[in-house]
């Protein structure tokens, strides 16, 4: 059975932490998108990130916010860390919840390194 790329993406990127906090959603989505700048892959929506987190059996508490007893790690953990002052996405929320939304803000960002473009800050990259 060929592994997926969130496949590769959670065994790099994740692990257990029984006894911390987790991480939200969002924050795992952030590492996602860091994670595949990093490695050249193309990232999936929201809808469908969530939907392969399902698939990996990554189970959410509060309404399908947080994923329980995992922390970041490698690579792809310390460029999200660094650069998630600059908002990169903005996930579809559960039916009957909020919607998540990245921090507001029209200012000119430079684009990082290993990335193309610069942008605006807040803005959501076209699904």
């Amino acid at each position: 059975m060929t592994k997926t790329p969130l496949e590769d993406f959670l065994n790099e990127c994740v692990a257990a932490d029984p006894d911390g906090d987790g991480l939200s959603v969002e924050e795992l989505y952030g590492l996602y998108l860091s994670w595949c700048g990093l490695a050249g892959f193309a990232p999936v929506g929201g809808r469908g990130f969530r939907a392969g987190l399902r698939a990996a059996n990554v189970r959410t508490d509060h309404g399908g916010i947080r994923c329980p007893g995992l922390r970041m790690t490698g690579p792809a953990a310390c460029d999200y860390l660094i650069h998630r002052e600059l908002p990169l996405a903005v996930l579809e929320a559960p039916a009957g919840r909020p919607q998540l939304i990245s921090h507001p803000g029209t200012e000119r960002v430079a684009p990082l390194p290993g990335r193309t473009g610069g942008g605006v800050r807040g803005a959501v990259p076209a699904a």
